[in-house]
């Protein structure tokens, strides 16, 4: 990747739901991203930011248009390398967590790596290490269930960024937490990406996120707004 090149291309991207009354969620949204930003997509609800962060996230496909990563084109890719690149190259944190209630804290790190065919001396290792980023590794042991929701959240940042990924995706990653525990999620991304130079976009309309974010891409009606 050459210094001018983004990390992720989105370029003329539109999405059509097809049905009894076709739903066209984003019209031709065009922008790019670079390594080590801390950005938000921002829109009121039905304004297209969690569509456009699914297709970013490879999790969708664009009806029109193209995604490029390091100049990649990722929107030709089939079912089976789609997954792989998301295995290997993506994170994600979700609103419900999406946690495996019969795993530990520790397990549920571990995980991505075992899918990678990490061995297991550096999978420990690797999944200590993101646990402790997020100040939870005296938790390791804990299943889900014995977890309040923000430590469950911090769980699914460390499972987000154990692998090393490129970017990490996090849609509406408050809506299910307090002020004071949303507060300290935030505070702990902006460090991992201050201190670890680990590239977030969010798909959020929480004031808060908001705030914290860098850079602020603003959607509505499924257009991009200047």
């Amino acid at each position: 990747m050459t210094p001018a090149e983004p990390l992720i291309k989105v370029k003329s991207v539109t999405k059509i739901y097809d049905g009894a009354l076709a739903v066209t969620a984003l019209k031709s949204v065009s922008l790019d991203f670079a390594r080590g930003e801390f950005t938000a997509i921002a829109g009121p609800s039905g304004s297209g930011k969690s569509t456009l962060l699914n297709i970013i996230g490879t999790l969708d496909s664009p009806t029109k248009g193209e995604v490029l990563y390091e100049g990649r084109h990722v929107s030709t890719l089939s079912e089976n390398q789609l997954a792989d690149f998301r295995l290997l190259s993506l994170g994600f944190v979700f609103q419900a967590y999406n946690l495996i209630p019969v795993l530990t804290a520790f397990e549920n790190v571990e995980y991505v790596l075992a899918l990678q065919g990490v061995p297991g001396a550096e999978r420990r290792e690797r999944a200590m290490e993101a646990l402790k980023w997020v100040g939870l590794e005296a938790q390791a042991d804990r299943r889900p269930d014995l977890l309040s929701g923000g430590q469950q959240q911090r769980v699914a940042v460390a499972r987000s960024i154990v692998h090393r990924p490129m970017v990490v995706l996090a849609d509406e990653p408050t809506a299910n937490l307090d002020s004071k525990t949303a507060e300290s999620l935030l505070e702990l991304m902006a460090r991992l990406n201050q201190e670890h130079g680990v590239t977030f976009l969010f798909s959020s309309h929480d004031p808060r996120v908001l705030e914290r974010a860098r850079r602020v891409v603003e959607i509505l009606d499924g257009k991009l707004q200047q």
